[in-house]
Parts: structure tokens; sequence; C-alpha cells
């Protein structure tokens, strides 16, 4: 295969981008996939034109546009090569740590989508990352600091961060963590925005009655107390009654087994109605497995949307519909601040909000 057609990821070109900026992002794309070194020798004009399916004149522009900004050397005569400070000044590989809490596996199941994400977006842009787990039960060493000259933290690592350090030694980025003037940039989800995506998803169904359901003590929780609240307002906005929402909670619990006793205790007492949006995901899948095992039909009699399901919820009776954090878009953030911040963007404080997305499975 030439390494023309060896392109490993689909383009990202803003419709509006122009003729030259959309070609050269193109050429840098092919040079980023196929990891080109420098002074490797770019393909002909020609083959570039038919290729990217783009006019010659609008590859010359932009190959005169990457000579500019020191992407190409200019070859006299015979076209273009990678220029020799590509790599040290542009595309130069910095040494990124990924702290999550865990261990010996991450353990809340977004963040191994995360993890997963991250490596791809690193690899993608030459970036050393190395994934480091932080148990809860202990505090971050200064040692943790060393051979990494950036460092992304998970919302449970930033915690016990932020009590052990008061001054980062490198620039931090927060991940769906409490929002700090410590960080270089945080990115979190909107989850306000996730409640009412699920409330406007019942709402299309004409559902006239909901019950939303959360782990009791997790009310003042940074990302599920705006969950409940995005929904409750779009739920009441649309014109439905304050006393067709209600709002249960159910006691927490480390084994799975007991959260699902809690869930059966709470429906014999409340026979399944209506829709349910349950605002945690190992909850979500509690739910399925009680109604289930209570011979409710779903979606047919009760409706249930879950947020942030876990791998799991792919496996329940019927899959789980869930509201969950874009995590392929948060690491794309992530990787986006890491070359912001590595050439030398010192802005401090930055907060990303990243939309969720809805999967639309068998529970709704």
């Amino acid at each position: 295969m030439s390494a023309i057609t060896n392109i490993e990821r689909a383009l990202e070109i803003s419709p509006d981008a122009n003729r030259r900026d959309a070609a050269g992002e193109q050429i840098k794309h092919f040079i980023r996939a196929n990891r080109l070194q420098p002074g490797e020798r770019l393909p002909t004009v020609r083959k570039m034109s038919e290729h990217f399916k783009i006019s010659r004149d609008a590859v010359w522009r932009a190959l005169r546009q990457l000579h500019k900004e020191e992407w190409l050397d200019l070859l006299p005569n015979r076209g273009y090569k990678v220029s020799a400070q590509l790599y040290k000044r542009i595309l130069r590989s910095i040494r990124v740590k990924a702290v999550f809490s865990g261990e010996s596996y991450i353990y809340f199941s977004g963040f191994r989508r995360l993890a997963d994400a991250l490596s791809r977006e690193c690899r993608y842009s030459n970036i050393d990352l190395h994934i480091d787990l932080l148990p809860l039960s202990t505090m971050p060493e200064a040692s943790v600091w060393e051979g990494c000259d950036l460092m992304l933290l998970d919302s449970d690592s930033s915690r016990s961060f932020l009590k052990t350090f008061e001054k980062f030694p490198v620039p931090v980025i927060g991940l769906d963590a409490n929002y700090s003037g410590l960080y270089r940039a945080n990115i979190v989800t909107d989850h306000h925005m996730g409640g009412r995506l699920a409330a406007e998803a019942l709402l299309k169904t004409d559902a006239r009655s909901v019950v939303v359901v959360y782990h009791a003590g997790s009310e003042n929780n940074p990302r599920v107390s705006p969950r409940i609240e995005g929904f409750r307002h779009t739920w009441l906005a649309a014109g439905r009654a304050p006393d067709t929402l209600t709002v249960v909670p159910i006691e927490w619990s480390r084994s799975a087994f007991e959260i699902s006793l809690n869930v059966q205790a709470y429906l014999d007492k409340n026979p399944a109605r209506g829709s349910y949006f349950v605002t945690d995901g190992r909850l979500a899948t509690s739910f399925l497995e009680i109604l289930n095992y209570q011979k409710v039909a779903v979606p047919r009699d009760v409706s249930l949307i879950g947020y942030d399901g876990s791998q799991s919820g792919e496996l329940t009776d019927p899959p789980l519909t869930t509201i969950q954090q874009d995590m392929d878009r948060i690491a794309h953030s992530a990787v986006h601040w890491v070359r912001q911040i590595a050439s030398g963007h010192e802005e401090i404080g930055v907060l990303e909000r990243v939309a969720p997305v809805m999967i639309k499975r068998g529970s709704f």
C-alpha cells in the first residue's frame, strides 16, 4: 500500500474552511497519520490532488503556507519535504502522565473508556503517554511528578492531589474534576445537559409521569445534582405538573447485590409505573434486573434511561439506554490542550464543558 492511501483517521475540517486551509489540514493529517520523518519527501502535487480530491492549485497554495509555518522545507525543483524542525518545534514528543484512581485497575468504567481514548489520541499525535493508578487510600507522593512534562488528573485523584500539593510543579489538566484555578485547563462533562437530554427524550414519547432515581447521599455530588436539576428544569418547563415528577433516593452500597436488594425493596412498595431516569449506571442496571425479576416488560410497560452506563449496560435485558460522557471528545480536547500548553499557552483556569451523548438501546 502506498503511503498516500495509508491514512488512519477521518479528517475533522470545518465546513467554513477555505480551500487552502482545508488542503493544509489534510496534508498535516497525512504527515501525522503516516509518521513522516524530518527530511522525508511528500508525494507529488498530482498524487495529493487526486487522493484528497482537491485542485492542484489548492495543493500548491497549501504547501506554500505550510512552508511559511515551518512544517515543510522546499526542495529546489523537486517539491517539498518534512521540515527538520517539525518534531522539535511543532510535533515534539512530550511526556504526559494520566493519573486515575484505582488499585490494580481504574475504578470508574467511564474513565477506563477515557484511558483508551487518550491512548489512541496520544499515539496519533506522537505524544508519549504513561498511565498511573492512584489508590484512594493513600496520598500521592512527590515522586509522582517525575518523568512527566504535563499531567492529566481524573476527578477522584484531583481531590487527593489538591489536599497534598499547594502548587503543581508541572502543568495539570483536570478531567471531569472539580474546577480549580490551579489547573491550566479543566475539561468537564455538562451534566446539566445530560439531565436535559434524558427529559427531552421522554417528553418526545409523551411520557406523563417520571421517577428520577439517585443514590442517597449524592444530592450534592457535582455530577449527580446537575443531572437531576437539568431533568427537573426541562420537564417542568415543558408544562408538566410538579406532581408528575418524583425524585427518589436509593441507599448506596459497595455491593451490587445489596443495591439490587434496595431497589427491590423500593419497587415492592412502589410498583413500577411510567418512566424512570436513573442517574447512575450501576443503579440503572440494578433497576433493569429487578424489573425483569418482577416480570415488568421494559420498555412496553415502563421505560428507563440510565446515566454513565458501564459496559455491562450493553449486556442487560433489554440493553440499557443511557446518557454517557463523551470520552472520545474529552480525550480529543485533552490532547488539544496538551498541544496548546506545549506550544507556550500560559492561560490558567480554562474551563471547557463537553456535551454528553445519548446511547439509544432497548430500555427506552
